[in-house]
């Protein structure tokens, strides 16, 4: 396994701060780090995994284990892609802030208004549902309408209620107002800016050479897997982990005077709690875990820890891959793991367990 850390990175302590990060004592666990994710890799069938450490507001170390495709030998390496699955909602999320940002988005208008024909014919509650309510997953659509109607389990605002639905409503609103497909505008005005040159929310013919196939819980290779064709705000990002670490880093900066950025307002507006408290678990963290509820900023859940704040994304593809994502605006700190395997949600959950601070 293949590790990498920047020499020229700031702040060790940081980088020591997150669980000594691949060193080979940790006063915590008998076990290293190293010997950790091999031994997750093996338990939970996950072929290959692939994770970078953000610290001092740079990239500060990588690790790449395991093989691409559990029918060849290819290793997997920092050229990997993945399929970040719904880690995509938060680079979507902050192109909507920027057109917000731009006053071409009105974050608490109605979506409906954008468009020359309805998302959800006959929904009565759909012209009620804004851009601030689908980033918080207060819309009140499912997450998939799987050959349904689509329609709202509550009034848009009032519950929390994952959708992917929604997203992709925002999509729809961009491309309206931007006058050209998602992809293309995501490229334009964030990938080429912040350096995300392996990263697009559609196949490429070059992807054949890098790309990491998708496995099953036995850890077997997916069969007929499906290519991404169309670009979906939802789940349809191709990246790899030092692509995606340019966006936590992006979101961390504390320099907002470039044009592609978005301003402090609107940053803080991205990072502040919007939705009621949603349920979910928080994280214990080498033993230690915080007090209160996880909510949904705008496109990011705000999860409280004994530190502060952490903001965190996680994803899931049904073509067998498992990504996670978290950072400290705070510290400048970051963590990404992505696999390529069912296994790999619980993978990542035991590894942030025994290597992300408290």
């Amino acid at each position: 396994m293949k590790m990498i850390i920047n020499p020229h990175s700031q702040g060790l302590r940081a980088l020591i701060a997150w669980g000594v990060l691949f060193f080979p004592m940790i006063a915590a666990h008998a076990e290293t780090p190293v010997e950790i994710l091999g031994r997750l890799m093996e338990e939970h069938k996950v072929p290959g995994v692939s994770m970078l450490g953000i610290a001092g507001h740079q990239i500060a170390w990588e690790r790449h284990a395991g093989v691409r495709s559990a029918d060849g030998e290819v290793p997997v390496d920092a050229d990997t892609v993945f399929e970040a699955a719904s880690m995509t909602k938060p680079v979507a999320a902050y192109a909507a802030l920027r057109l917000a940002q731009d006053g071409r988005l009105e974050l608490d208008a109605p979506l409906a208004g954008y468009l020359d024909e309805p998302f959800a014919p006959d929904e009565p509650h759909y012209e009620k549902i804004t851009a601030r309510m689908v980033m918080a997953h207060t819309s009140g659509f499912p997450n998939w309408r799987r050959g349904n109607p689509l329609r709202t389990a509550h009034e848009p605002g009032t519950a929390f209620r994952y959708s992917g639905e929604g997203y992709l409503f925002l999509q729809r609103a961009i491309e309206r107002i931007t006058e050209t497909d998602f992809e293309s505008h995501l490229q334009a005005t964030m990938f080429k800016p912040l350096g995300m040159e392996s990263s697009r929310l559609l196949w490429h013919d070059d992807y054949h050479e890098t790309a990491a196939a998708g496995h099953d819980a036995d850890g077997m290779v997916k069969p007929n897997r499906r290519l991404y064709r169309r670009p979906n705000a939802a789940y349809t990002l191709y990246t790899t982990p030092r692509d995606y670490a340019r966006f936590l880093i992006e979101m961390m900066a504390a320099d907002r005077t470039a044009g592609h950025q978005l301003d402090a307002e609107h940053l803080l507006l991205m990072l502040t709690p919007a939705s009621p408290p949603t349920g979910r678990d928080l994280i214990t963290r080498q033993g230690v875990t915080g007090e209160g509820e996880v909510r949904f900023a705008l496109g990011w859940q705000i999860e409280p820890t004994s530190s502060g704040p952490r903001f965190r994304h996680s994803g899931s593809n049904g073509t067998g891959f498992r990504c996670y994502s978290e950072f400290d605006p705070a510290t400048g700190a970051g963590l990404i793991i992505m696999t390529n395997a069912e296994g790999g949600r619980t993978l990542w959950q035991e590894m942030v367990a025994a290597i992300s601070p408290p």
